[in-house]
């Protein structure tokens, strides 16, 4: 039962989904960032997110598996993930220019730009050890929404609670999937949310 739900959990919180989930949130708060945004260009920038920051990479790391270049789709290897890395990168970049030629506030900018360096911090990790990928999507999701938090007037402590949360349970999942240790686990987690702080504090 406990391996089931950790799979799940890992399905769910898995880290190309988590610039959506974040997006979902801020468009969801009763502030000036998200109402000044006519509700069907809401969906429309969501649809964009969801394309460049989801769909596009998870096809590309299908293809690698299908042409054999990685040997799985959970990339157990560190060196299987150089390659798929490299490419979430480039959308992830590619999420942020987009972004930033809609002329959104600055807090969509530092959002995306925080999410495109944790993919790069990963990717230049994974030269040499292996980091949970997972932990620092969730890492980064607490540490948005906390940056998010500092500049702007808005109360997000129940989001930043449930956010840790899902992170703990995250943490949790991978464990129990001998997908990572420990310190693998810590060390994305808090990779992903100092990352996401920095870029929201400077």
């Amino acid at each position: 039962m406990e391996f089931r739900l950790a799979k799940i959990i890992s399905v769910l919180l898995q880290p190309l989904l988590i610039p959506s989930y974040t997006l979902l949130v801020i468009f969801n708060l009763n502030n000036y960032i998200a109402l000044i945004i006519p509700p069907q260009y809401r969906q429309i920038i969501l649809g964009i997110v969801v394309v460049t920051t989801f769909l596009f990479p998870a096809l590309f790391i299908l293809i690698l598996y299908r042409r054999r270049v990685i040997k799985t789709l959970h990339m157990d290897q560190r060196e299987e993930r150089i390659i798929p890395l490299l490419i979430t990168s480039i959308f992830f970049f590619l999420a942020y220019n987009l972004i930033r030629r809609i002329q959104l506030d600055e807090v969509y900018l530092r959002m995306f730009l925080g999410s495109f360096l944790s993919v790069v911090m990963a990717l230049i990790i994974s030269l040499f050890w292996k980091i949970s990928m997972h932990m620092m999507g969730v890492g980064g999701f607490v540490g948005a929404l906390i940056g998010v938090s500092q500049v702007i007037p808005v109360d997000l402590a129940l989001w930043v609670m449930i956010t840790v949360f899902l992170s703990g349970m995250t943490g949790f999942a991978r464990l129990k999937l001998k997908a990572h240790t420990p310190m693998q686990v810590y060390a994305g987690f808090l990779g992903g949310m100092l990352v996401m702080l920095l870029v929201f504090r400077f």
